[in-house]
């Protein structure tokens, strides 16, 4: 008894597209590139919005539950490069701004991924 491949599922289709813009997002920010970084974070919030908008119907509360994902997820990468500059680990005492000013422009990425990931995974409340 042969079992069927199942479907491609078209939100795992997005999802790895998306992982990658925000990769790109990141290493751009990482490496001062902000034209390309700018470029990649607008590419991965319109993605998902234009398939959402054609696929999916919105329910109530998928905006603001996504926004508070990307709050969330904003404070991310500045809690965990804080906390290194912070500890000093891997960089000089007074020498850490670097790590947190990395944390902030990696804030906008890492927030709008987490927003990214729910509208496309995310499912309306029962």
């Amino acid at each position: 008894m042969s079992r069927e491949p199942a479907p491609l599922n078209l939100n795992t289709l997005l999802l790895i597209p998306a992982l990658l813009l925000a990769a790109v997002a990141c290493w751009a920010v990482a490496t001062r590139q902000l034209p390309l970084a700018a470029a990649a974070t607008l590419t991965l919030l319109l993605v998902p919005i234009i398939f959402r908008l054609v696929t999916r119907t919105w329910y109530r509360g998928l905006v603001l539950r996504g926004l508070g994902l990307f709050i969330l997820g904003f404070h991310v990468p500045m809690f965990i490069l804080g906390f290194f500059a912070r500890a000093n680990i891997g960089c000089a005492p007074g020498k850490c701004l670097a790590l947190v000013i990395l944390g902030a422009l990696l804030g906008p990425i890492v927030g709008l991924l987490f927003t990214v990931v729910y509208w496309l995974v995310g499912r309306p409340p029962v």
